[in-house]
Parts: C-alpha cells; sequence; structure tokens
C-alpha cells in the first residue's frame, strides 16, 4: 500500500532528488515521508489559491454590481447611480467625481460627512427621488466646491442651517416637491452665492420677508408655485420680489387684483388673515360666477360629442 501510494505521488508530484539512502527498487528510504511532505505542501499551496481565487471571485462580483448600480456618463467624472440601498455602496467611485446623481434609490436618511471624499472635486450633487427624510447635522460639510445641489421628489420637511452650513459656493438649490414646511431665518445669509432657488410644490405657509430676500444678492429665479401660502403672504411677496428685481413662477395670478382689492376696502381684512381669505374666495366666485351658465352648456356639448365618439368606435369595432 505505501509502494503504491509513493508510485502515484511521484508520477503526479515528482519529489527533488536527494542524497539519502536507496533501497532495491531505487525508491528513497524516506521516500513516503518526503513525499507525504511534498503533498501536503502543495495540497496547503493550492487550498491558498483557492482562497485568494474566492477573495477575487467576489471582488469581481461586487465591483461588477457596483458598475451596475452607478454607471459612467458621457462626460468624464460624472456619474448616474439608481436602485441604492445605502450610501455606502458608492465606495467603488474614485475621489474625484465631478458630478453625481443619485435617483431610484431608497435612501432615507444623509449621515454626517457623507460625501466628504469628494470635497476636492464635487460640483454638482442631484439625488432625487430617493425616498430621503433625514439630513444629519453637516451633512455637506467640506463641500466648498459644490455649485447645485438638488433634493427634489424627496420627503424632507424642512430646510436646515444644520446642513446648509458649509455651502457657500452654492448657486442652485433645488428642493421642488417635498414637504417642506420651514425654512430656517438664517439660511439667507449661508448662500451669499445662491441665483436659483426652487422651492415649488411644498407646504410652505410663511412668508419670505423681502429683508431676507435682500440677503440672497445673487437670486435671479425663484420657484414658489404649488405651496398653501397665505393670500396676506402671496401679497406682500408679490412686491417683495418685484422691488428685489427676481423673476418668479407663482401660481395665484388673478387673485394679486383681489388681494389688493380686499386689503383696501374689507373692513379688518388689513390685520386678520380668515377674514383676508374669505374675502378673497367670496370675490373669487363672484367674479366666475357669471360665466358659470355658459360653461356649463360647453361642458354639456362636449359630453356629447364624446358620446357620439364612443358610439362610432364601438359601431367601428362590430364591423371589425
Amino acid at each position: 500500500m505505501p509502494s503504491r501510494f509513493v508510485i502515484n505521488s511521484r508520477n503526479l508530484f515528482p519529489p527533488e532528488e536527494t542524497d539519502g539512502d536507496v533501497d532495491d527498487d531505487g525508491t528513497s528510504i524516506n521516500g513516503d515521508a518526503e513525499v507525504t511532505r511534498t503533498s501536503s505542501l502543495l495540497v496547503k499551496d493550492r487550498m491558498k489559491g483557492s482562497k485568494l481565487y474566492l477573495v477575487l471571485l467576489l471582488a469581481t462580483i461586487i465591483s461588477s454590481s457596483f458598475a451596475q448600480l452607478c454607471n459612467l456618463e458621457k462626460q468624464s467624472g460624472w456619474y448616474r447611480c439608481q436602485g441604492l440601498t445605502s450610501l455606502a455602496q458608492l465606495a467603488s467611485l474614485p475621489d474625484s467625481v465631478v458630478g453625481l446623481r443619485l435617483e431610484k434609490s431608497n435612501i432615507s436618511s444623509i449621515p454626517t460627512d457623507a460625501f466628504s471624499r469628494f470635497a476636492g472635486s464635487l460640483i454638482e450633487l442631484r439625488i432625487t427621488g430617493c425616498s430621503l427624510e433625514k439630513i444629519e447635522d453637516d451633512a455637506f460639510r467640506s463641500l466648498d466646491k459644490l455649485e447645485t445641489l438638488d433634493l427634489s421628489n424627496n420627503r424632507i420637511v424642512a430646510i436646515e442651517t444644520s446642513w446648509i452650513r458649509g455651502l457657500s459656493k452654492l448657486k442652485e438649490l433645488i428642493v421642488l416637491r417635498n414637504r417642506i414646511r420651514k425654512i430656517d431665518q438664517e439660511f439667507y445669509v449661508l448662500l451669499p452665492k445662491l441665483e436659483l432657488l426652487d422651492i415649488a410644490y411644498n407646504e410652505l405657509v410663511d412668508c419670505i420677508t423681502e429683508e431676507n430676500l435682500k440677503k440672497l444678492k445673487d437670486l435671479k429665479l425663484v420657484l414658489i408655485a404649488g405651496n398653501p401660502w397665505s393670500y396676506r403672504c402671496r401679497s406682500g411677496m408679490t412686491y417683495a420680489l418685484k422691488r428685489s428685481g427676481i423673476n418668479w413662477i407663482k401660481d395665484w395670478s388673478v387673485s394679486d387684483l383681489l388681494i389688493e382689492e380686499c386689503l383696501a376696502h374689507e373692513p379688518n381684512a388689513d390685520t386678520d388673515d380668515e377674514i383676508l381669505q374669505k374675502c378673497v374666495d367670496r370675490k373669487s366666485f363672484e367674479s366666475i360666477s357669471p360665466i358659470l351658465p355658459a360653461l356649463e352648456k360647453k361642458v354639456e356639448t362636449l359630453s356629447m360629442k364624446i358620446e357620439e365618439l364612443r358610439n362610432e368606435v364601438n359601431d367601428l369595432k362590430k364591423k371589425n
């Protein structure tokens, strides 16, 4: 049995020549031990090789999965990532990222210094449609080159100075379609270079005062539509924005004139928000009531035409 093992082992893994004694068939007296030792070493080497192979394989799989999550866009240094569940999955990206767009992901919070390793190069960061709710203090700290921050289509409830601080070069802040109810007062001082502010379609009620608008010296455009601003707030902001020379998009249009009329002629409307709102609502109804009969006739006519078209389509289907 030993000699058979020695012969097979020697065929597979020939032992090195030795100066030791040999037996009659030319086999080393210590051949069994030598071959066993050699075989053991080779097995260990192969095991090490297997472990290394597994490590390399896992690294390749992980790298491949990151590649699927984050893709290099046409412009060098700009990346688009989708399907993330954690910001840790950005570990495969280089430190020299210039633009980063995270979308269609599930990122509920942004921790402190989340993007600090991109501080030397990042100028645009977009985190949109990611169910983002919480932004921790100094989440964007050290991003002193960042010019665009887009956090639209998330669940943010306030613009806090705790995470705005440090973005002194920011030119565009986009928080469209969130749940924002409050803007910290210090916000206006911390962003002296801001040119675009998009706060449309949130839950803002409190006015943006003319005093705060003046602090945003470079502001060129503000989008404020889709918020439940109070009527008094709308009136004040209208004049403040016009006097500041800031372009703006609103959604109360003809209500401006009604607000002015109520403030001028409705008793106590200039001091009581509830009276002002009721006055504007009443006058809005009064302004459209004369045309209601004509609108009803048009709606009835259109309904009849739709029904006729529906019948024609059904007839054609039957013929075919």
